[in-house]
Protein backbone atom coordinates (compact mmCIF):
# COMPACT_ATOMS: atom_id res chain seq x y z
CA UNK A 1 0.00 0.00 0.00
CA UNK A 2 2.79 2.40 0.90
CA UNK A 3 4.48 1.59 -2.39
CA UNK A 4 1.28 2.38 -4.23
CA UNK A 5 0.83 5.67 -2.34
CA UNK A 6 4.43 6.55 -3.03
CA UNK A 7 3.88 5.86 -6.73
CA UNK A 8 0.74 8.02 -6.74
CA UNK A 9 2.55 10.84 -4.97
CA UNK A 10 5.41 10.60 -7.42
CA UNK A 11 2.97 10.56 -10.31
CA UNK A 12 1.16 13.63 -8.95
CA UNK A 13 4.47 15.36 -8.48
CA UNK A 14 5.38 14.59 -12.08
CA UNK A 15 2.04 15.99 -13.29
CA UNK A 16 2.53 19.10 -11.17
CA UNK A 17 6.04 19.51 -12.52
CA UNK A 18 4.86 19.14 -16.11
CA UNK A 19 1.98 21.54 -15.48
CA UNK A 20 4.30 24.11 -13.88
CA UNK A 21 6.78 23.81 -16.72
CA UNK A 22 3.99 24.26 -19.26
CA UNK A 23 2.68 27.29 -17.36
CA UNK A 24 6.14 28.80 -17.14
CA UNK A 25 6.63 28.15 -20.85
CA UNK A 26 3.39 29.95 -21.64
CA UNK A 27 4.34 32.86 -19.39
CA UNK A 28 7.75 33.14 -21.07
CA UNK A 29 6.20 32.92 -24.52
CA UNK A 30 3.61 35.52 -23.55
CA UNK A 31 6.33 37.78 -22.17
CA UNK A 32 8.38 37.42 -25.34
CA UNK A 33 5.33 38.19 -27.51
CA UNK A 34 4.55 41.26 -25.42
CA UNK A 35 8.18 42.42 -25.60
CA UNK A 36 8.18 41.99 -29.37
CA UNK A 37 4.92 43.94 -29.65
CA UNK A 38 6.32 46.79 -27.53
CA UNK A 39 9.48 46.84 -29.65
CA UNK A 40 7.40 47.05 -32.84
CA UNK A 41 5.35 49.90 -31.39
CA UNK A 42 8.50 51.78 -30.34
CA UNK A 43 10.07 51.35 -33.79
CA UNK A 44 6.86 52.53 -35.46
CA UNK A 45 6.68 55.61 -33.23
CA UNK A 46 10.34 56.41 -33.85
CA UNK A 47 9.95 56.16 -37.64
CA UNK A 48 6.77 58.23 -37.53
CA UNK A 49 8.48 60.95 -35.52
CA UNK A 50 11.41 61.03 -37.95
CA UNK A 51 9.02 61.40 -40.90
CA UNK A 52 7.11 64.21 -39.17
CA UNK A 53 10.35 66.02 -38.25
CA UNK A 54 11.61 65.67 -41.84
CA UNK A 55 8.37 66.98 -43.33
CA UNK A 56 8.08 69.86 -40.87
CA UNK A 57 11.74 70.73 -41.51
CA UNK A 58 11.33 71.27 -45.26
CA UNK A 59 8.00 73.04 -44.69
CA UNK A 60 9.70 75.58 -42.43
CA UNK A 61 12.44 76.09 -45.01
CA UNK A 62 10.00 76.58 -47.89
CA UNK A 63 7.83 78.96 -45.83
CA UNK A 64 10.87 81.14 -45.16
CA UNK A 65 11.84 80.99 -48.84
CA UNK A 66 8.39 82.25 -49.85
CA UNK A 67 8.57 85.13 -47.35
CA UNK A 68 12.01 86.38 -48.44
CA UNK A 69 11.03 86.02 -52.11
CA UNK A 70 7.94 88.16 -51.59
CA UNK A 71 9.95 90.81 -49.74
CA UNK A 72 12.47 90.94 -52.61
CA UNK A 73 9.57 91.09 -55.09
CA UNK A 74 8.09 94.14 -53.34
CA UNK A 75 11.48 95.77 -52.67
CA UNK A 76 12.59 95.87 -56.33
CA UNK A 77 15.72 98.04 -55.82
CA UNK A 78 18.27 96.17 -57.93
CA UNK A 79 19.26 97.69 -61.28
CA UNK A 80 20.96 95.88 -64.19
CA UNK A 81 24.75 95.84 -63.95
CA UNK A 82 25.50 93.75 -67.05
CA UNK A 83 24.15 93.27 -70.57
CA UNK A 84 24.42 89.85 -72.20
CA UNK A 85 23.00 89.58 -75.68
CA UNK A 86 19.56 91.18 -75.61
CA UNK A 87 19.18 90.78 -71.84
CA UNK A 88 20.00 93.38 -69.21
CA UNK A 89 20.20 92.00 -65.68
CA UNK A 90 21.66 92.54 -62.22
CA UNK A 91 24.08 89.80 -61.17
CA UNK A 92 25.68 89.47 -57.70
CA UNK A 93 29.48 89.57 -57.61
CA UNK A 94 29.94 85.79 -57.52
CA UNK A 95 27.73 85.19 -60.59
CA UNK A 96 28.99 84.95 -64.16
CA UNK A 97 27.42 84.31 -67.56
CA UNK A 98 28.39 80.89 -68.90
CA UNK A 99 26.31 80.92 -72.11
CA UNK A 100 24.28 83.49 -74.03
CA UNK A 101 21.23 82.77 -76.19
CA UNK A 102 18.50 84.99 -77.65
CA UNK A 103 15.98 84.46 -74.88
CA UNK A 104 18.00 82.88 -72.08
CA UNK A 105 21.29 82.92 -70.21
CA UNK A 106 23.10 80.13 -68.41
CA UNK A 107 24.50 81.60 -65.20
CA UNK A 108 26.90 80.08 -62.71
CA UNK A 109 27.83 80.79 -59.09
CA UNK A 110 30.51 78.49 -57.67
CA UNK A 111 29.30 75.05 -58.83
CA UNK A 112 25.62 75.98 -59.01
CA UNK A 113 24.02 76.59 -62.41
CA UNK A 114 21.00 78.83 -63.13
CA UNK A 115 18.86 79.25 -66.24
CA UNK A 116 17.45 82.73 -66.86
CA UNK A 117 14.61 82.74 -69.39
CA UNK A 118 13.09 85.91 -70.85
CA UNK A 119 9.94 86.01 -72.97
CA UNK A 120 10.10 89.40 -74.73
CA UNK A 121 6.41 89.19 -75.67
CA UNK A 122 5.24 89.35 -72.05
CA UNK A 123 5.32 92.25 -69.60
CA UNK A 124 5.73 92.44 -65.83
CA UNK A 125 2.07 91.86 -65.02
CA UNK A 126 1.79 88.72 -67.18
CA UNK A 127 0.84 85.43 -65.50
CA UNK A 128 1.43 83.31 -68.64
CA UNK A 129 4.58 81.57 -67.32
CA UNK A 130 3.01 80.80 -63.96
CA UNK A 131 -0.17 79.39 -65.54
CA UNK A 132 1.91 77.25 -67.91
CA UNK A 133 3.74 75.76 -64.90
CA UNK A 134 0.42 75.02 -63.15
CA UNK A 135 -0.95 73.30 -66.24
CA UNK A 136 1.99 70.87 -66.35
CA UNK A 137 0.37 69.03 -63.44
CA UNK A 138 3.66 68.31 -61.64
CA UNK A 139 3.63 67.84 -57.88
CA UNK A 140 5.03 70.98 -56.24
CA UNK A 141 5.83 71.61 -52.60
CA UNK A 142 5.25 75.31 -53.30
CA UNK A 143 3.33 76.96 -56.14
CA UNK A 144 2.80 80.50 -54.93
CA UNK A 145 2.22 83.86 -56.62
CA UNK A 146 2.55 87.54 -55.59
CA UNK A 147 0.93 90.54 -57.20
CA UNK A 148 0.85 94.31 -56.93
CA UNK A 149 -0.56 97.05 -59.14
CA UNK A 150 1.87 96.65 -62.03
CA UNK A 151 3.59 93.25 -61.78
CA UNK A 152 2.98 89.56 -61.15
CA UNK A 153 5.55 87.31 -59.46
CA UNK A 154 5.80 83.70 -58.38
CA UNK A 155 7.90 81.03 -56.67
CA UNK A 156 7.78 77.28 -57.26
CA UNK A 157 9.59 74.52 -55.38
CA UNK A 158 9.59 70.91 -56.49
CA UNK A 159 11.36 67.95 -54.86
CA UNK A 160 13.73 66.18 -57.26
CA UNK A 161 15.46 63.68 -54.94
CA UNK A 162 16.41 63.40 -51.28
CA UNK A 163 17.40 66.93 -50.17
CA UNK A 164 17.44 68.19 -53.79
CA UNK A 165 14.88 70.72 -54.98
CA UNK A 166 14.08 72.62 -58.16
CA UNK A 167 13.59 76.29 -57.30
CA UNK A 168 12.10 78.77 -59.78
CA UNK A 169 11.37 82.47 -59.31
CA UNK A 170 9.63 84.65 -61.86
CA UNK A 171 8.13 88.04 -62.65
CA UNK A 172 5.96 88.45 -65.74
CA UNK A 173 7.85 86.96 -68.68
CA UNK A 174 11.12 86.37 -66.78
CA UNK A 175 11.97 83.16 -64.93
CA UNK A 176 15.13 81.99 -63.14
CA UNK A 177 15.55 78.29 -62.28
CA UNK A 178 18.14 76.33 -60.30
CA UNK A 179 18.66 73.13 -58.32
CA UNK A 180 19.36 73.59 -54.61
CA UNK A 181 19.12 71.94 -51.18
CA UNK A 182 16.91 72.77 -48.23
CA UNK A 183 19.63 74.59 -46.27
CA UNK A 184 20.32 76.92 -49.21
CA UNK A 185 16.77 77.41 -50.43
CA UNK A 186 15.98 80.57 -48.45
CA UNK A 187 19.19 82.34 -49.53
CA UNK A 188 18.70 81.30 -53.17
CA UNK A 189 15.07 82.44 -53.23
CA UNK A 190 15.95 85.97 -52.09
CA UNK A 191 18.92 86.33 -54.43
CA UNK A 192 17.08 84.88 -57.43
CA UNK A 193 14.09 87.21 -56.99
CA UNK A 194 16.48 90.17 -56.88
CA UNK A 195 17.99 89.02 -60.17
CA UNK A 196 14.60 88.45 -61.83
CA UNK A 197 13.17 91.78 -60.67
CA UNK A 198 16.12 93.67 -62.21
CA UNK A 199 15.37 92.58 -65.81
CA UNK A 200 13.60 95.41 -67.70
CA UNK A 201 10.29 94.35 -69.27
CA UNK A 202 7.60 96.12 -71.26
Amino acid sequence: MRKWMNFINKDNSMHKSVFCNQSLGKEKAGGMTMALSINKILIFLLLSSLIVVGCSGIERKTDKAVKVAELAFRDDKKQPNIEAGLIQVYLPGDFKVEEEHDNNLILKSDNQAYILFVNPNENEDSSVLFLAIKEQGDKYLVLHSFQNDDKFGFITIKELAEDKYELALGIGGVKLTTETDKDQIKHDAKQMMEIVSSVPQK
